[in-house]
């Protein structure tokens, strides 16, 4: 589970400040959701998903909107996060078809099989490697046979060649979304010391590890990366 100092810091920051400053990744978010939605365009009509550290709901909406038999369970453990995405699902008229449930995924128990599990954003919170591989495991665990995992997290080798050049365009990345200076350059910090930043083989052996056929990946912008697999038969 994501450290509590980084749950709290989300509790405080609250979902109308969270939005206003992921507004600035709108075309980045957009385009993620865009593919999310080719990846997953062969599930049944009336396909069950499970998402992961849903924050304020952009990703359930995006899909809830295109595929309207559809239905969502979110888990998220701020409750700041939940109460902006419950306020903003019903809003969109889609409170019937989701279940949002405030805590941690190592709390979820459920008999129910779902043909899609995504994770956006999450992973890098996650400090503590068995965990880490934990819920990779429990993804598996919740899915049907062949159903799909997406996963999307900051994966970089931080020690690579193209390391500061890429930190330095992330931080202007920051800066742009109104970041103050401090912050800004406190970002290679933040990236060595307080999140969990893997090279990409790593994530991408966590996948194959815990029961996912041949992990692709299908997006990056600067130092976010995304897969798609499927679960192993």
């Amino acid at each position: 589970m994501p450290d509590h100092a980084i749950v709290q810091f989300f509790e405080d920051m609250g979902a109308e400040a969270y939005d206003r400053y992921n507004a600035s990744f709108e075309a980045t978010k957009n385009n993620l959701q865009f593919l999310n939605m080719l990846i997953l365009t062969d599930l049944p009509e009336d396909a069950n998903i499970l998402c992961v550290g849903i924050g304020t709901g952009a990703d359930i909406i995006g899909l809830a909107d295109i595929f309207p038999g559809w239905r969502f369970t979110g888990i998220e453990p701020a409750e700041s996060m939940l109460k902006g995405c419950q306020k903003k699902l019903a809003e969109a008229g889609f409170s019937d078809r989701c279940e949002l449930i405030h805590g941690y995924l190592s709390d979820f128990n459920t008999d129910s099989k779902f043909d899609a599990v995504i994770c956006l954003f999450v992973m890098h919170f996650i400090n503590d490697v068995t965990e880490r591989n934990n819920m990779f495991s429990d993804f598996n665990k919740y899915l049907v046979n062949d159903g799909y995992l997406i996963n999307a997290e900051i994966s970089f080798d931080l020690n690579s060649d193209e390391s500061p050049g890429l930190l330095e365009k992330w931080q202007a990345l920051h800066r742009y979304a109104g970041a103050n200076e401090d912050n800004v350059r406190n970002i290679p910090g933040l990236l060595r010391e307080q999140l969990a930043v893997l090279h990409p083989d790593e994530t991408r052996q966590l996948m194959k590890k815990n029961g996912f056929h041949n992990p692709i990946q299908f997006f990056q912008s600067f130092l976010v990366r995304a897969w798609y697999a499927q679960k192993n038969r």
